[in-house]
């Protein structure tokens, strides 16, 4: 039994008695009985989640091991979170947590900070990109804590998250041009939000996310992201959720369907485990044909057939069109970029920032953060880069 099952109470937290671990149910493993688990869900219409703690013994910054993330530094505070969503990449990945916990990572803050004071450079900070930094209480006290030092010290960050940005971060960052906000939203109906996303806040939390951040000058994504198929990507639905947030003036909009971890049968398993149990189980089958028979696997996702996701992610690019609004458009994992309205996927690139001794640090001057594209790497190399003066810098 791995680490992991040390850190699960040795009792269920809903009946009380004791859980032989692992618990599990082919792949797929839980924190509390799978009946308690399920059972939980049916009369409460929540996921019941439990925090342990674990230290990192890793970085506490590192850059993904995605090529369109090297340009920046990944920041994750937990391993798995609360929201449960049902088709959670992440909880497929090792070493996350069994469903119904999620593993704080302890002394992060101070690790982040301790980090950054002994670097002369770094990239911008993405939290983040496995699990949700405001989806709890005590994470959102420490991505408030961390935005402050942020700040402070000049390093360009964004959040990606489901979600309530309390005011207090809005407030931290106003008029600091080193931020964005990503919001992940593919539906505004509450009733299906809830089913796919059981612990996350309701679409008009999310939406009101979108619309803080533009009444506080923030650039602003909305992530239409993951779709998934039968379910949130009816023309109706996917028109209405685009619409609502172009007449707030969203930024960017970022698309994308669902893909299935090749690596981990656990993801799908789990994905047909939550359909039986809330009598969607006609489903199944409709996605082992999209899937495995249609589809193919890209960059170790196994992603659906490319002629059912295509008209439905150009309806989107035809509302910002229509719409003769400003926003432009990426795709996520796609490998449609006929259907962009730009050239970055997620509508605006922050540079890595450098510093002399004790000053604060500020952007490498003709650096674009396209890291993709750059021959010179963020190593001792960039000393020989000049600094450039933040005081009239847009994102690019």
């Amino acid at each position: 039994m791995s680490w992991v099952w040390s850190l699960i109470p040795e009792k269920c937290s809903i009946c009380g008695k004791k859980l032989n671990k692992p618990v599990k149910s082919g792949y797929v493993a839980f924190a509390q009985h799978k009946e308690c688990y399920f059972n939980f869900w049916r009369s409460r219409g929540k996921i019941p989640t439990a925090p342990s703690y674990r230290r990192l013994k890793s970085p506490a910054l590192k850059t993904a091991n995605m090529d369109c993330l090297r340009s920046r530094f990944s920041l994750n505070l937990s391993d798995g979170c609360p929201h449960e969503c049902a088709y959670c990449y992440a909880r497929a990945m090792w070493p996350s947590p069994p469903h119904g916990s999620y593993f704080v990572r302890l002394g992060m803050v101070d690790r982040v900070k301790s980090f950054i004071n002994r670097s002369k450079v770094v990239k911008p900070v993405y939290a983040s990109p496995v699990s949700d930094p405001l989806a709890s209480p005590e994470l959102t006290g420490m991505m408030i804590e961390l935005s402050q030092f942020f700040v402070d010290n000049g390093i360009p960050f964004y959040l990606v998250t489901k979600g309530e940005i309390p005011d207090r971060i809005f407030e931290i960052t106003q008029n600091y041009p080193w931020f964005a906000v990503q919001v992940s939203l593919t539906t505004l109906d509450e009733k299906l939000a809830r089913l796919i996303e059981p612990n996350a806040p309701p679409p008009e939390v999310r939406l009101n996310n979108i619309q803080r951040a533009k009444d506080y000058g923030v650039f602003t994504v909305l992530r239409e992201d993951p779709f998934l198929p039968f379910l949130t990507d009816d023309d109706q639905n996917i028109t209405e959720l685009t619409e609502a947030t172009l007449d707030v003036g969203v930024d960017h909009i970022v698309g994308s369907y669902m893909g299935l971890k090749v690596s981990s049968p656990s993801h799908f398993e789990y994905l047909q485990l939550w359909f039986r149990e809330n009598e969607l189980g006609e489903l199944e089958d409709k996605y082992r044909a999209l899937f495995f028979k249609k589809g193919r696997v890209f960059h170790g996702y196994r992603i659906s057939w490319d002629k059912y996701r295509y008209p439905k992610l150009e309806l989107i690019r035809n509302r910002i069109l229509e719409s003769k609004k400003k926003t432009t458009y990426g795709l996520c994992m796609e490998d449609m970029d006929a259907l962009w309205i730009g050239e970055i996927c997620e509508g605006f690139r922050f540079p890595p920032v450098k510093r002399k001794g004790e000053q604060k640090f500020v952007p490498i001057e003709g650096c674009e953060g396209n890291c993709r594209t750059c021959l010179i790497q963020c190593t001792s190399k960039t000393r020989q880069l000049k600094l450039v003066d933040t005081t009239n810098h847009a994102i690019l």
